[in-house]
């Protein structure tokens, strides 16, 4: 998941601001599990969203 993050957010991310949005996005992923179960397709898209709403991303 990382490296599509990577490869589809070079576009509009540099490389350093880049690794922070994953590094962030890995964090939330965990934030996500530790609440109620889910299932992993909600994690992600909720910790995708998290990050793009914190680094300024539509």
């Amino acid at each position: 998941m990382n490296e599509v993050i990577r490869q589809v957010g070079r576009n509009w991310l540099s490389a350093e601001v880049a690794s922070k949005f994953v590094r962030t996005g890995n964090q939330y992923r965990g934030d996500e599990r530790l609440g109620e179960c889910k299932p992993f397709h909600q994690v992600a898209v909720h910790s995708l969203e998290r990050s793009m709403r914190r680094f300024g991303v539509e």
